[in-house]
C-alpha cells in the first residue's frame, strides 16, 4: 500500500510544482510522512511569497463592493494570483465574491488553491456552485484539484457533485485523493449502476489504483457488490479479484 499512497503524493506534488511526475522519482524512495511534508512546505512556500502584497489586495478588496471587486478580479487577475488571494480573504467576502464571478473563473482558479486556507470558503459556498465547477473541473480532467475538494467537503457536499461527473472522473480522481478512506466513502455513496459503470471504466482504462488503495476501508455490501461487478469482467487483475473474493 505504501507504494500506492507514494505514488499517488508524488502526482499531487508534480502537479503543484508543474512538473512531470519522472522529474521527482529521485524522491520516491522517502516515507509518505516526508512526501507530505515536502508538499506542505512547498505549498507554503507558494502560497506565502509576496504576502505582504496578497493581503494588501485583500484590503483593497474588502473596501470595494463585491458586484466591483468581483469584475475587477475576473478581468485583472489571473486565477493562479486569485487563488492565493483568496487564502488571505475575509470567509464572507470570499464567499461573495464567488458567488459574482462566473463559475468558469471559479473552474480556472480552483487547481491553484491551497485547500487547507480555503477549508471554510468551500464549506460555506453554495451547494450548486460546487456542483457547477465540479462538472467543469471533471470535464478538463482536473482530478487533483476534485480530489483536494473531497478532503474538505462534507459528505452531502461530495453526494451533489457525484452526479455530474464521468465515471472516468471519479476513477482517476481515485488515484490522487489523499485520504483513501475518502475513496471508499465515496464508491459507498454509489447506486449499483454507478458502482458498475466506476469499476468497468476500471478496467477499461487499466486503473485500479484508486480501488486497491481504498480496499481495506470497504464496508461488506459495498465490498460484496465489487466481487457481483468484478468476477465478470476481462482486465481486472489478480490482486484486485483476491481481495474481493
Amino acid at each position: 500500500m505504501s507504494k500506492l499512497e507514494t505514488r499517488a503524493e508524488i502526482a499531487r506534488l508534480a502537479a503543484l510544482l508543474r512538473v512531470s511526475e519522472a522529474h521527482l522519482a529521485f524522491i520516491a524512495h522517502h516515507d509518505l510522512e516526508t512526501l507530505r511534508s515536502l508538499r506542505d512546505q512547498v505549498t507554503d512556500r507558494l502560497f506565502d511569497a509576496d504576502r505582504n502584497v496578497l493581503e494588501a489586495i485583500a484590503k483593497a478588496n474588502s473596501m470595494v463592493p463585491g458586484s466591483v471587486s468581483s469584475k475587477i478580479a475576473v478581468k485583472a487577475f489571473p486565477p493562479s494570483l486569485a487563488a492565493r488571494v483568496a487564502g488571505v480573504l475575509g470567509t464572507d467576502k470570499a464567499i461573495d465574491m464567488a458567488r459574482r464571478v462566473p463559475v468558469t473563473y471559479l473552474a480556472d482558479l480552483a487547481p491553484h488553491l491551497d485547500p487547507r486556507r480555503v477549508t471554510a470558503i468551500l464549506e460555506k459556498l453554495p451547494t450548486q456552485l460546487l456542483v457547477d465547477a465540479g462538472k467543469i473541473l471533471g470535464e478538463r480532467g482536473e482530478y487533483i484539484a476534485m480530489a483536494d475538494f473531497v478532503g474538505v467537503l462534507d459528505d452531502d457536499q461530495i453526494a451533489r457533485v457525484i452526479p455530474v461527473l464521468s465515471d472516468e472522473a471519479l476513477v482517476r480522481t481515485g488515484l490522487v485523493i489523499e485520504d483513501p478512506r475518502r475513496i471508499a466513502a465515496i464508491l459507498t455513496m454509489l447506486p449499483p449502476d454507478r458502482l458498475a459503470g466506476v469499476v468497468t471504466t476500471a478496467a477499461r482504462v487499466g486503473q485500479w489504483d484508486g480501488i486497491r488503495r481504498a480496499i481495506e476501508h470497504f464496508d461488506s455490501d459495498t465490498r460484496d457488490a465489487l466481487v457481483d461487478v468484478a468476477r465478470d469482467l476481462d482486465g481486472v487483475p489478480d490482486d484486485v479479484l483476491a481481495v474481493f473474493s
